[in-house]
């Protein structure tokens, strides 16, 4: 580890670097860019646990994997300093997200066929990992068709935001679910004398695989759940404290009007621009037909919100996790507005 490491100890350093360089935009980038620093290098640290990956890789392989996080950093990087300086158009940062990313699938789909035989990245399924041929011809095939789903992002970059919402998704299932097809296929129809015994995977690696998997489900699952709002009155302002968002705070002297909306009358979500969905909470800005760019914070185990209209003439909805919540907001609301 150590040896291929101090090997490859300029590619560590710059593409550490580049992973740090959206943190000069501010605070919130600097969070953003150590936390993918830090995945950076475990990935790192990953690959080259397998003796495989240390020995006999492809070299253009694992230059790739040096690179692959730092791309990713500046593309999240780059949409949050768009948000930051007052771009909430939907469609900007479609277009954005799906320029970056087919142009990393193209890049991944052209390396694709240079993987060997390993324990942590490529197509990673039984038929690949028993049969080196399997997994050589699966590769080949896989690359094409992650070109093909690159060329399909850029062209969807094109789309209007709602479309994008549809050929992003299909993309990533096609990307992944035809090499495995490919790869079950071949295995079915290649002579059994072309067949070679899967050598044995260290213990050591077997756990590391099985930690691996077990974390990523259940940093899934807490991000799937995380979330919660609590509303503060002060004596000239109120905040929404949020837990796993950026609080809201909206002086009372802002607000226009305040009216109770019962669930059939809030208006479909539309897209969220910057900030948390999940299955218990949206919160942050979002688009729709119905108030353009808006604010939200609200639960989704409530349909009834709270509108607020800013002087401005910007809508901000909030909710609490049920009606009598959601009902105690509007009632103090209107009080401190003298309602």
């Amino acid at each position: 580890m150590k040896k291929i490491l101090t090997e490859h100890k300029g590619k560590l350093i710059l593409s550490s670097l580049v992973t740090l360089l959206p943190a000069l935009a501010g605070w919130r980038l600097a969070w953003e860019a150590a936390a993918l620093l830090a995945a950076h290098w475990l990935v790192l640290l990953i690959v080259f646990a397998d003796r495989r990956n240390r020995e006999n890789q492809s070299r253009k392989a694992i230059g790739l994997i040096f690179w692959v996080m730092p791309f990713v950093s500046l593309l999240t990087g780059g949409a949050t300093v768009m948000l930051e300086r007052g771009v909430r158009s939907a469609g900007a940062l479609s277009s954005l997200m799906a320029l970056g990313f087919g142009l990393l699938f193209i890049l991944l789909g052209n390396y694709m066929p240079k993987f060997r035989q390993n324990s942590f990245m490529g197509i990673r399924v039984k038929w690949t990992l028993e049969n080196e041929a399997n997994w050589n011809a699966t590769h080949r095939f896989g690359g094409k068709v992650w070109v093909a789903g690159g060329f399909a992002c850029l062209a969807g970059a094109l789309l209007p935001v709602q479309a994008m919402g549809v050929v992003f998704p299909a993309v990533l299932l096609v990307i992944m679910a035809l090499p495995i097809a490919y790869s079950y296929h071949y295995d079915k129809v290649q002579p059994a004398a072309e067949r070679t015994a899967r050598p044995p995977i260290p213990p050591a690696q077997r756990w590391a695989a099985r930690l691996i998997v077990a974390g990523v489900a259940v940093f899934a699952v807490w991000t799937l759940l995380m979330g919660s709002a609590e509303v503060r009155y002060g004596e000239s302002s109120f905040t929404v404290a949020a837990s796993g968002w950026e609080d809201l705070t909206v002086p009372y002297s802002d607000i226009a009007a305040v009216d109770y909306l019962p669930a059939e009358a809030v208006p479909d979500g539309g897209v969220r621009t910057y900030g948390l969905g999940n299955l218990r909470v949206g919160f942050g800005h979002f688009s729709n037909d119905a108030y353009g760019d808006y604010t939200r914070y609200t639960y989704r185990s409530c349909g009834d919100c709270v509108r607020l209209t800013t002087a401005s003439g910007r809508t901000i909805l909030l909710n609490g996790p049920d009606q009598a919540a959601t009902r105690a907001i509007y009632e103090t609301l209107r009080g401190q507005l003298g309602g």
